[in-house]
């Protein structure tokens, strides 16, 4: 698999994780013991060495923008749409610069 489609779904399988603990904690269950903490592993994918706390800010950010369109009627394609927006989004933050550093 090439590590682009790996990242992307890697993405998708996270937004999903977060949907589902979403879902957990509004019907009173503590789901911290399903979290899926892949951050760093999709951020070294991407080819970012220096993560800073500002850029997993702006990356929990767009994971959570993504959960907020999504739902289980719309899993496939939200999950889809958002895997590559914040994946094009990781792209330009490594090429700019952007948030790496400070």
């Amino acid at each position: 698999m090439k590590t682009n489609k790996l990242v992307l779904h890697l993405i998708r399988e996270q937004i999903k994780n977060q949907v589902l603990m979403l879902a957990l904690e509004n019907i009173g269950f503590d789901s911290s013991v399903y979290a899926l903490n892949i951050s760093e592993e999709i951020l070294s994918l991407v080819g970012i060495d220096e993560k800073t706390d500002m850029l997993y800010q702006r990356y929990l950010e767009l994971l959570e923008n993504a959960v907020n369109e999504t739902s289980y009627i719309n899993m496939d394609d939200s999950t889809s749409k958002w895997a590559g927006i914040i994946y094009t989004k990781l792209i330009e933050m490594k090429s700019g610069d952007v948030f790496l550093s400070g």
